[in-house]
């Protein structure tokens, strides 16, 4: 399920803010994983988020139960917890949640930004062979490619279907090149997809975002329940 509408915020009247609350009330850890990247501004998501983290304000709940919340960016890569002190989402250190893989292709530079390098190559052709380039902005950031149309512009489910799909075929080919010309190179494990109005490619998933919610949190598989597709939950018992 989704949390918001396309574009839009978490609303502060959405039921969601009560099922969630009374989640966290029971002593369960909530987890927001969310493809939404923003290294290091936990603001960004608190903009985002703002119905719900309004909803914590007001809800009697004990401090301890306020902060199982967690939210986790960009599939798999920046992890905030709920400061109930605050009532402000405050950054996880890396150290604290990354497993030794994540690290690894993390800390590789060189080989992320070649990768994306070729996303945003296979995007730039793509968009001139359907004759969008003019139509669309080409956004990259630190462990992301993202094409957000102009204003006023929509982009036809197939065209984004087209960007999606083609650059995870490239990708996928390259990496096979790159594993084979080289062994010791990083296996970057991303994902690309239809975001509904726009299209991004993520280094990382949310399988591996949610592998590591279970190992912080200390939580098995049959203690987690996961919901949703563009957004999901993690919920385990503490």
């Amino acid at each position: 399920m989704t949390l918001y509408a396309d574009g839009k915020n978490f609303s502060a009247d959405s039921q969601l803010v009560k099922l969630l609350v009374g989640l966290l009330r029971k002593d369960i850890y909530v987890a927001i994983v969310t493809a939404a990247g923003y290294a290091g501004q936990p603001e960004r998501y608190e903009h985002r988020l703002s119905g719900l983290l309004e909803g914590f304000k007001k809800a009697d709940i004990p401090p301890e139960k306020l902060e199982k919340f967690y939210v986790l960016g960009g599939e798999c890569n920046y992890l905030f917890k709920y400061d109930s002190k605050l009532h402000r989402l405050v950054s996880v250190p890396n150290d604290d949640y990354q497993s030794l893989q994540v690290k690894a292709w993390n800390s590789d530079k060189i080989a992320l930004n070649a990768f994306l390098d070729v996303a945003y190559e296979n995007i730039k052709d793509c968009s001139i062979q359907m004759g969008l380039a003019d139509q669309i902005t080409i956004i990259r950031k630190e462990l992301a490619l993202g094409i957000v149309p102009l204003e006023g512009v929509t982009l036809s489910r197939e065209c984004l279907d087209e960007f999606a799909l083609s650059t995870q075929r490239v990708l996928k080919n390259y990496r096979l090149v790159q594993e084979r010309s080289n062994p010791k190179s990083p296996n970057i494990p991303f994902c690309a997809f239809n975001g509904g109005s726009d299209v991004w490619v993520d280094i990382g998933n949310k399988l591996i975002g949610v592998q590591l919610l279970q190992e912080y949190l200390q939580a098995n598989g049959h203690e987690t329940l996961h919901v949703g597709d563009q957004v999901s939950f993690v919920f385990t018992h503490a």
